[in-house]
């Protein structure tokens, strides 16, 4: 099916395992931040760069939990208020696990999932960038992750439902 797939750096199948393990680190570490600042406040990051390009900021804020609108629903103590990079890891193990597929049901199912991370993606930029007036690299690294899984996913589905 590779040959007949769209790909970045090996194949779609390695591409996909790739991006979806680096997306997996990338919330690990974000959720190592996120402890470590509400733990020892003084924490500083490697990517708190300055003032205006602090990641452990935007980790921190009320919208690194829930998107910033289960709070609101729902209670910012609710059990459905958990942080966003959390999401992320479930994300991306859930893109790992199903990935190893053939069957087109799953190639869209990862598809369709992609496109739900990149609303995510785009909600969440809005906020960093209009509310937050902020620049975070791990953010944007996840938005870039993100991005390249969708078009993997996308080709991947588009060669499975031809059968190749």
């Amino acid at each position: 099916m590779d040959e007949e797939t769209g790909y970045l750096i090996i194949n779609n199948a390695l591409d996909r395992m790739l991006f979806n393990v680096f997306g997996f680190l990338v919330s690990l570490y974000s959720l190592n931040i996120e402890w470590k600042k509400e733990h020892n406040p003084m924490y500083k990051a490697y990517c708190d760069i300055n003032e205006h390009m602090s990641c452990s900021r935007v980790l921190t804020s009320e919208y690194a939990r829930g998107f910033g609108l289960v709070s609101i629903l729902f209670g910012k103590n609710s059990a459905l208020n958990i942080r966003n990079c959390t999401l992320g890891l479930f994300f991306y193990l859930f893109q790992i696990l199903l990935g190893f597929s053939t069957s087109p049901t799953v190639a869209s199912i990862l598809y369709y999932s992609s496109i739900v991370s990149i609303v995510g993606c785009v909600y969440l930029a809005f906020i960093l960038f209009f509310v937050l007036k902020d620049f975070c690299v791990v953010c944007i690294a996840t938005y870039f992750i993100n991005g390249a899984i969708l078009y993997l996913n996308y080709s991947h589905k588009v060669a499975a439902q031809k059968g190749f």
